[in-house]
């Protein structure tokens, strides 16, 4: 039996989308060796009223649709919300342009079941291009570099592997939706490096972070228009380097509390 609800978030939706959705509503049917998990599509109250129609026409199994009303639509609080919503005690986060590999549901749950002091479990992430070709593996550094977590064992995350190397990612993880909650969930002011300042601060409440030795995800890592598509052609380095350094601050605390970032003038250029 799956206890591991699978969330697809979805902050827009046109034809395009509604393509790469198709895919990743397929990759959680099509599991092999476990049941079809619970399905949660969240979706804020801007994007398209058409999204509920496509997910009512597919009279997909296990599968509901929920709006946020709240009026944030960014990805932090779509999930935030959808948690709420959880009956398992296990949550992961599909986004919409990605794809779970056909035994992720089997490896997640086997790992879930025989680990039960582990909090999260960082799937192994293939990145790939809008052609498919693989880019680079995410999430393998705690086996390829061999960091050792406090139980001296290989696999688990610590804090000092996670800021030498800060490119882990939280999509296809499996979380505990009670400890989600107990650490403040996604901040949702925090723009970036969100995935980073949550691992930090789940790490600074004692969470155990495992990643299994095991592809499980394929991520979309060069969608035009995505969000951190927008992040690297828009965010000047001064602004990247300043959610860093927020991340690094604000994971001492567990409420989203309030950020801004001032343009920092460069005074070469005045005259």
């Amino acid at each position: 039996m799956n206890n591991i609800t699978v969330i697809i978030p979805v902050h827009e939706f046109n034809e395009v989308i509604s393509g790469y959705l198709d895919k990743a509503i397929e990759s959680v049917q099509k599991q092999i060796g476990a049941e079809i998990p619970e399905l949660i599509v969240v979706s804020g109250v801007n994007p398209d009223v058409n999204i509920f129609n496509y997910i009512a026409d597919k009279n997909l199994p296990n599968c509901r649709f929920i709006r946020n009303d709240s009026g944030k639509s960014d990805y932090q609080s779509q999930v935030n919300f959808a948690v709420e919503s959880v009956t398992t005690d296990y949550f992961t986060v599909l986004e919409f342009d990605d794809e779970l590999s056909g035994t992720y549901m089997k490896n997640a749950n086997l790992y879930s079941t025989s680990y039960k002091d582990v909090d999260i479990f960082l799937s192994m992430i293939i990145e790939v291009n809008e052609k498919n070709e693989g880019i680079k593996l995410t999430n393998e550094t705690t086996w390829a570099q061999q960091f050792v977590g406090e139980n001296g064992e290989i696999g688990y995350l610590n804090v000092n592997a996670l800021k030498q190397y800060s490119d882990f990612k939280l999509s296809g993880a499996v979380i505990k939706k009670s400890e989600f909650i107990n650490i403040g969930k996604y901040k949702s002011n925090i723009k970036l490096t969100f995935m980073y300042e949550f691992l930090l601060r789940a790490l600074n409440n004692a969470l155990k972070i495992y990643s299994i030795p095991k592809i499980g995800y394929k991520h979309l890592a060069t969608r035009e228009d995505s969000l951190f598509d927008g992040y690297l052609k828009n965010m000047p380095i001064s602004e990247r380097k300043f959610w860093f350094e927020t991340a690094n601050n604000e994971c001492n605390f567990t409420n989203d509390r309030p950020i801004q970032y001032l343009k920092i003038q460069d005074k070469t250029t005045e005259k």
